[in-house]
């Protein structure tokens, strides 16, 4: 499981765009909720072209979470665990946050926490606690505990009709990357008959088309193969050389080598000699690289 569909919190993303000062004269806040309107004031574009106070923001965002503000636990639990603009990047203190957060029902934070526990970070690992957090993120809905459980589940024979269900789930979600992802590993399933389902290539095509379509550059250079060589769907060459230029669009090595052999090996090679040529270039860099 590479793929890392991890969302950054909107204060941070914030404190990384924008440069902003606070204002001095104003009331000091008295309130959770106004102690992390006044934060966000801190980090707004500023005219004047004054520099952000971060720190002045964090003592604010700080307060407002320890006032039990669920948005600025979940805030501080993000900046912790990616660290940035003069914070140290601090697991254990992220998951403090997340902890608090999640004891407010946070699903978000349920994922965060799963996420830090798979992966040892200022704690132990421990995947079955992980999944444990996962799953209640899931239940709620969050696509990235979705997947990452069903990989999980999907280790397990016992457990791996529930994984399937979880991924087709993800395979839904708002977020297009992870759908498209959560696609593709479908199509994967369905191609090599793992997860306890038999080989079953028009399933496979139909997922790999999906993810294909969500921009996943490795689905949509099968799709292309399956497309150009009219196995398992009906042949269109015109089609799959509009897909495989896609994938290859994305630097996908595979793509581009095929590409070129076809361009260059095609009935009308000559009329698309400077496109393989172009293509032969890039992928030349990308080796280089």
């Amino acid at each position: 499981m590479n793929a890392r569909f991890v969302r950054v919190p909107a204060l941070l993303i914030l404190s990384v765009a924008f440069s902003a000062c606070g204002d001095a004269e104003k009331a000091t806040p008295s309130t959770p909720e106004a102690m992390y309107a006044r934060a966000q004031e801190l980090l707004k574009p500023n005219v004047e072209g004054q520099s952000s106070d971060f720190a002045g923001a964090m003592q604010l965002l700080t307060s407002a979470a320890e006032g039990g503000l669920l948005q600025a636990q979940l805030d501080l639990g993000g900046i912790y665990l990616e660290g940035g603009k003069g914070v140290t990047a601090d697991p254990a203190i992220a998951r403090e946050w997340f902890t608090r957060a999640a004891g407010q029902g946070s699903a978000e934070a349920e994922f965060y926490l799963g996420y830090l526990l798979y992966n040892g970070l200022g704690c132990v690992a421990d995947k079955a606690a992980a999944a444990a957090h996962w799953r209640k993120a899931a239940s709620a809905g969050i696509g990235e505990a979705q997947y990452r459980l069903a990989h999980l589940l999907l280790l397990v024979p016992s457990t791996q009709a529930e994984g399937l269900e979880l991924l087709c789930k993800a395979a839904a979600a708002e977020a297009p990357k992870l759908a498209a992802q959560a696609a593709c590993d479908l199509g994967n399933i369905y191609a090599k008959g793992q997860a306890g389902v038999a080989v079953d290539m028009t399933q496979a095509a139909e997922w790999y088309a999906r993810a294909a379509r969500g921009g996943n550059a490795r689905a949509q250079l099968v799709y292309a193969i399956m497309l150009i060589s009219g196995d398992p769907v009906p042949q269109d060459t015109e089609r799959g050389l509009a897909m495989l230029r896609l994938s290859a669009g994305q630097d996908n090595p595979q793509a581009i080598a095929l590409l070129v052999n076809l361009l260059r090996n095609s009935d009308d090679a000559e009329a698309h000699e400077e496109e393989a040529d172009a293509w032969s270039k890039r992928l030349e860099t990308l080796r280089v690289k």
